[in-house]
């Protein structure tokens, strides 16, 4: 589904943050890309969509060479992307934030979308109307991370993107969010490449995991089932 070769880039040509990074995630496989602060996950990502300055290298979607396409026109090939900390619009309803992720969906395909993802996620379980009605300001943390990740899945992308989504949640909420990821990957068998601090749940959550340090590729294509958990952490330090 997605290729990078020799993908280097950064915010400025003279201080590259990515350098030479080459990286493939299959079809229906989730892939995480983890390491330390500043190792270059985030501008990873954002290399895929084209939304740093200074890029180079090739980058493949379903084999169609997309390196200097824009990055609306890499969203609407079938991507999208959770950005660290999710984005929602706080003065709008859950409904309506919902209504607008989703606007250039017809009627029909969004009331099953919708219909499909709210199914996924503890907010909307109980009282489900009277949750979608209220102000998206009024949730909590760990609902609004839900409610970024449902906006993210309304048009059913073939590939998500997903930037620390557990930043900044409880372990108890970092818990519902990779159940509710689980179940996403179960029914709509997506790819996934999840950028990620959080190694336990990455381990868990993962087919494969790669670690990335100083932006480059320090550990590649580790199959979770083969490697122990004490020797992936010891190349984390």
């Amino acid at each position: 589904m997605l290729k990078l070769e020799n993908v280097s880039g950064g915010y400025r040509k003279d201080i590259p943050v990515l350098k030479g990074i080459s990286l493939e995630v299959g079809k229906n496989e989730t892939v995480a890309i983890v390491g330390q602060n500043g190792a270059g996950k985030s501008t990873l990502a954002k290399a895929v969509l084209n939304m740093i300055p200074f890029k180079s290298g090739n980058i493949y979607f379903k084999g169609q060479d997309i390196s200097g396409k824009s990055t609306q026109c890499i969203i609407n090939s079938g991507f999208n992307y959770f950005m660290q900390g999710g984005r929602i619009f706080p003065h709008l309803t859950v409904e309506e934030n919902l209504n607008f992720a989703g606007m250039t969906l017809s009627k029909k395909e969004m009331i099953k979308q919708k219909e499909r993802v709210i199914s996924y996620f503890d907010l909307f379980k109980n009282s489900q109307n009277e949750r979608t009605s209220l102000k998206a300001s009024f949730l909590s943390g760990g609902e609004q991370h839900q409610l970024a990740l449902a906006m993210v899945m309304i048009k059913n992308p073939e590939f998500l993107i997903l930037d620390e989504p557990s930043a900044g949640l409880s372990p108890g909420n970092v818990k519902k969010l990779y159940e509710s990821l689980s179940k996403i990957g179960e029914d709509c068998r997506i790819s996934i490449l999840l950028i990620e601090q959080n190694v336990q749940f990455a381990y868990n959550f993962c087919d494969r995991v790669t670690l990335i340090k100083q932006g480059q590729i320090e550990i590649s294509k580790m199959d979770i089932k083969e490697i122990e958990k004490e020797y992936f952490e010891k190349h984390m330090t």
